[in-house]
Parts: C-alpha cells; structure tokens; sequence
C-alpha cells in the first residue's frame, strides 16, 4: 500500500506569520492511502478467501480515507468525555492498523517453496532472543493460538532493543509501543473458517509452511538500519 501526504498547513502558518489575509486557518493534514491487489499461488488458502481478504482490505483503505479527511475538519474543542474527534482518532488507528497489518500478511505469505537459511539475518536474530528457531516457532504459534479475533506479529522493539512477538486483538488492542512489525499473521476466524472451519491450529501451520522469507528478510535487515539509529 501507498500513502500520499496532503499536508497545505504550513503554508498556511507562513502566510499567516506575514500578515496575509486567511479567512479559515485550520489543520490539513490528511491522506491517502492506496490498496493493491495481491496474488499468490497456493493450496493453503482458497480463491474464495483471498478474494473476501482482498474486499476487506479495500474496505479498511477507504474507510481510513474518509476518516482521514473528516479530520481535517473535525471540531478540537473537546468540551465533556465525548466528541467526533476522538472518536474518529479512534476510527483512524483501527483502520490503520487494519489496512497495514492485512498488507503485511498478504506479502509474507504464500510461498509454497518457502525455506529460510541458517544464515539469513531474520534466522540469526530469532536464535539469538528466542533462544533458538524452533523456540521462535513455538512462541509465535502460541500467539497466532492465543490471539482473539486479531493478529499474532513478530516484531523489533527499538525501546527493549529485541525481537519479540506479540498478540494484537482486533486490530488496536494490545499494540506494542515502539514495535516494527516484521511477520504478520491474520488470526481471525473470517481467515481459516471457509477451508479449515474451526481448525485454527492446522490454519496456522499451514500459513508457517508459506511464509515468504525473503520478504521478511527485507523487513529485518530494515529493521537493523533503524535499530542503529535508535541506540544511544
């Protein structure tokens, strides 16, 4: 997905600052956000679910559009426990992190020769804080198992300085802060109910089976450059 910034505030702010003649001064921060369709070949998962995977992340993006925009024009004077804008604030991190976290499932998944090299960056770090690989696996399945309705994620921790996983329940409950999402998997029941029915486990093992390594393995060296930044 693609995010173009819209950003006129500041242009707004100079004019002011010299004296120029504005009528309405207000905040124009809004975006766009921008879905595409992703297709890979595999027995994991049916045509059927990809294509209901695919509607809703179209769903996610345009919802997210329009909050973004009712922002711009969304009353900040919050007067009492509720008000539009933090409601739509609300509305704008679970799309968000809805859109985002579907597209990141979609592009790490579906490798039916999926295979990762003990030499791989994203292999090495994972031995170094989960004690092992397999101890990796063991945890991450836990979450993908433990999660309700939501999303089970391997991640950086630029404050902890490691990878960790994490369960995420819907799609803004349980976020970790300062966590770089890094291997996504889509644990809700609408993912696995059409070809596995209520076997979530075999679901899970089947997802693992497809993960697209290089893929990650972009995510991690990223991760790394930003890991660098972050140490003091």
């Amino acid at each position: 997905m693609t995010v173009k910034n819209r950003t006129t505030w500041l242009d707004k702010l100079v004019k002011e600052a010299v004296g120029g003649a504005i009528d309405e001064l207000r905040l124009d921060e809004s975006y766009v956000v921008q879905s595409k369709p992703y297709t890979f070949s595999t027995e994991s998962s049916s045509e059927k679910t990809r294509q209901m995977h695919q509607q809703m992340l179209d769903r996610y993006v345009k919802t997210l559009n329009d909050v973004s925009a009712k922002l711009d024009t969304a009353d900040r004077n919050i007067d009492g426990s509720t008000s539009e804008f933090g409601s739509l604030k609300r509305d704008e991190i679970k799309n968000a992190n809805a859109a985002f976290l579907h597209g990141l499932f979609f592009e790490n998944i579906g490798d039916p020769t999926s295979q990762v090299t003990t030499d791989s960056l994203s292999f090495m770090r994972l031995e170094r804080d989960f004690g092992n690989f397999s101890m990796w696996q063991s945890d991450f399945i836990a979450c993908c198992l433990a999660s309700k309705s939501g999303w089970a994620i391997t991640c950086y921790n630029v404050y902890l300085g490691r990878y960790m996983n994490v369960v995420v329940d819907l799609h803004s409950t349980g976020v970790t802060v300062g966590c770089i999402p890094l291997i996504v998997i889509d644990c809700w029941e609408h993912s696995y109910l059409i070809d596995y029915v209520d076997d979530r486990k075999a679901y899970v093992f089947a997802m693992m089976k497809e993960l697209r390594w290089p893929v990650i393995e972009d995510r991690f060296k990223r991760a790394e450059a930003i890991a660098k930044v972050m140490v003091k």
